[in-house]
């Protein structure tokens, strides 16, 4: 910790009230407890072959568990198709091998790359290391061996960024199929104990009839998923060893790109980049590990995914990608995301220490951004200087599912800083409610040494069930709460959120599952207890067999937007949505809709207006066979003017916008793979109701790429943009035009990583 952090410790405290602090005492003192029977892990007499397993089952397959139980859709009753899984280990490896019985040409699976096989049947191995109910290790595998892995923290999304190393493998076999699982114990995290003593659950997902099942059994009557993990031994003292990983990268390319800034003549930009980084982590007890980074990889082979961001009133979020910020990303996660690693642009060194002592857990970060004074005008006194961030997380297991955190960001740029502090509670009630809440505080300092301090509260109110499920938010946040390191796009905020939904059970349907209603409200004022906005969603949801869920919503809401003069707007409108995944080849997510919307961008000299809007989404993915899919995006909306405005009539346009994505992927096996991607927007406005710019873009992006594992990967690739734009003139300028005249940027790289594990 620095020493300007150390120095936020009465800052820190004076976050907690009176009655916060007693609530924390009396929660730490009471919890879930949960009784199982152990299961033995036999040791291997050999590592597992998985063509011993296709016609029988080889003898010392290891112990044998047989009685998996739905969790969905029949919560408790026998998996409809016979699963059996075999565990062992030896001195290296923890082992799992799953027979999965079921006719092969209703069982969907495809070759695809790591990470990536959303929509097919899978096994899953889970492992609760430490055996603390809070947090597991989850391991995926498709009947083509396949492999994704993830982490499951107990009251969090599960995170799907993290990787490790480990060995999979599966086959179609004439009755099912068979997969195997190979995990190092390099790659886990555990005690150094003289018997190991871990939660575990072994599971199938059967993707036509939308059916997970898993030993345990594992209800969705609770709450808490890890705590029902049975608790399993191995009966003698294994370690991981000593763990060293270095990833080096190089990344090599050539890019010429149009300057359209230029001044006072666009140009163009040749460049030749060679770039390089490391990556290391060196794990040096059982739990603790160092990672360190040098010009950290800025995962430039993948884009974003395309979402709506015109004419929107607050930040839209875009995920993380680059390795070293995902690494364990989920411990520095809170309820209210006081640490968002994508606020830090341009980093050139860092390092992050993680581990667990007992029930406490812990984490840091040290790096370095340039970005904000290079941000800055030449004339500041921080102009060019590098920021420097540190972030502290630690958190206490105090009973099953149940956990109390603190965390701690600071900035600073020259002689301007900000901190923020943060106490966070997670409280597993019973088996159906958890408690969540969270207190901050901040304060920055600015450069010419004015301080602002700010608060931020919140609380939620969750209750779990097979039917009945509900949440209650409660959130408040002052004006002066910095969101610099965070993802906070509101502050003045004083918000509740009520969501209340109930299905009805259906046994008898050929393809209905469940159905019924779903209400959220949410009402927002700022700080002077002045109405902001509020919405009601009215919503009927069915879901059915092959991921089927059907969604007809009712709108309603009311905005005070006051930024081009006073305006107080009532809004109505429906959105429709249908998903299906039943159709072995082919999935489709659709969603279409009419919503009041307001211009927040007006032509200048305007006040805002409502307008009405139409808006069409859809996904629709065709896997054409094992190897090849073709994945189509399209994201179209359009508002209209609702009242006429000068010589504007009602009806009018303000603006409509299309995004396409097109993806060709061809999967030749688990390695190699080729891609492309054609991006396209239109934006057409009406210049005389709106200030937003239109045009149209094209991006095309072929890519060949080699993923032998995580840190071990070769890309190769092209990409081409073309505008609605000709360049003319000496001087030059840019000249609109209708048709994608212009190619105004190529790139062409090879990217190449290699992990050494020593």
């Amino acid at each position: 910790m620095t020493s300007a952090m150390t120095s936020e410790t009465g800052f820190t405290c004076r976050v907690l009230t009176g009655r916060y602090v007693f609530m924390v005492l009396l929660l730490a003192f009471s919890g879930i407890t949960r009784a199982a029977d152990t299961l033995h892990i036999p040791r291997a007499v050999k590592p597992p072959v998985l063509a011993d397993y296709v016609t029988g089952v080889p003898a010392n397959a290891g112990v044998e568990i047989t009685d998996f139980r739905q969790r969905k859709p029949g919560d408790g009753i026998p998996a409809s198709q016979a699963t059996r899984a075999y565990l062992s280990y030896d001195d290296t490896h923890f082992y799992a091998v799953f027979v999965a019985r079921d006719d092969p040409a209703l069982v969907k699976a495809r070759v695809g790359k790591r990470q990536d096989f959303l929509g097919d049947d899978y096994v899953i191995l889970e492992l609760d290391t430490f055996n603390d109910k809070q947090r597991a290790f989850e391991f995926f595998v498709n009947p083509y061996g396949v492999q994704l892995d993830a982490k499951r923290t107990e009251g969090q999304e599960t995170d799907y960024d993290f990787e490790t190393q480990w060995q999979s493998d599966g086959q179609l076999t004439s009755d099912g199929y068979v997969a195997m699982l190979a995990i190092p114990f390099k790659s886990l995290r555990f005690r150094n104990q003289p018997v190991q003593t871990w939660g575990i659950a072994v599971g199938r997902l059967i993707a036509r009839l939308n059916e997970a099942s898993y030993w345990p059994a594992i209800t969705q009557r609770e709450a808490a998923f890890i705590p029902q993990f049975a608790t399993a031994e191995i009966p003698e003292q294994i370690t991981p060893g000593r763990n060293l990983q270095l990833m080096p990268y190089t990344y090599m390319g050539k890019s010429r790109i149009l300057n359209k800034d230029g001044n006072p003549a666009p140009y163009w930009e040749k460049q030749s980049k060679i770039r390089g980084g490391l990556d290391a982590k060196w794990v040096f007890s059982e739990a603790m590990a160092i990672d360190m980074t040098i010009n950290p990889d800025f995962s430039e082979v993948e884009s974003d995914e395309p979402q709506v961001i015109i004419d929107k009133r607050y930040e839209v979020l875009f995920p993380e990608k680059r390795p070293f910020f995902l690494e364990n990303s989920g411990f520095f996660q809170t309820a209210q995301p006081l640490f968002f690693s994508r606020r830090i642009a341009d980093p050139k060194y860092g390092a992050r220490l993680t581990g667990r002592e007992g029930s406490w857990a812990f984490g840091s970060l040290l790096i370095n951004d340039d970005a904000p004074g290079q941000q800055l005008p030449a004339g500041h006194a921080a102009f060019g200087k590098t920021a420097n961030i540190s972030v502290l997380r630690v958190q206490n297991d105090i009973a099953d599912g149940s956990n109390l955190g603190a965390i701690l960001t600071q900035r600073k740029l020259g002689n301007m800083s900000s901190q923020v502090a943060g106490l966070d509670l997670q409280y597993q009630w019973d088996q159906n409610w958890l408690i969540t809440t969270q207190v901050s505080a901040s304060k920055t300092v600015d450069a010419d040494n004015r301080q602002s301090q700010g608060r931020l509260a919140y609380a939620e109110f969750k209750r779990t069930d097979k039917n009945l499920n509900y949440s209650g938010k409660w959130l408040s946040i002052s004006p002066e709460f910095d969101t610099r390191l965070g993802f906070i796009p509101r502050a003045d905020l004083r918000q509740t959120t009520q969501t209340l939904t109930y299905l009805w059970d259906v046994d008898e349907h050929p393809w209905i599952q469940n159905h019924g209603p779903q209400i959220t409200a949410i009402a927002s004022k700022d700080h002077q207890n002045t109405l902001q906005d509020w919405s009601a969603d009215s919503a009927y949801i069915v879901n059915g067999t092959g991921s089927t869920v059907l969604e007809a919503h009712l709108l309603n809401a009311y905005e005070r937007y006051d930024q081009f003069g006073p305006g107080r707007y009532h809004k109505n409108g429906y959105l429709l949505a249908a998903s299906s995944d039943r159709i072995n080849w082919l999935s489709f997510d659709l969603k279409a809709g009419k919503n009041e919307v307001i211009n927040y961008l007006p032509a200048t000299g305007q006040a805002s207006q409502l307008g009405d809007s139409r808006s069409l989404a859809a996904i629709l993915t065709a896997k054409l066979n094992a190897h090849f899919r073709v994945e189509q995006t399209l994201l179209w909306n359009d508002l209209r003017l609702q009242k006429a405005v000068a010589d504007q009539r009602s009806g009018s346009m303000i603006y409509r916008d299309l995004l396409s994505r097109t993806r060709f992927s061809y999967q030749h096996d688990r390695y190699w793979g080729l891609r492309l991607v054609l991006d396209y927007d239109f934006l057409k406005v009406n210049p005389g109701l709106t200030s937003l710019a239109g045009g149209k873009r094209l991006n095309s992006d072929i890519q060949v790429s080699y993923v032998l594992s995580p840190g071990t990967s070769f890309y190769a690739g092209f990409a081409d943009r073309q505008e609605n734009l000709r360049l003319l003139g000496n001087p030059l300028y840019l000249q609109a035009t209708d048709k994608l005249d212009l190619h105004t940027g190529r790139q062409v790289f090879v990217k190449f990583n290699y992990l050494f594990q020593l």
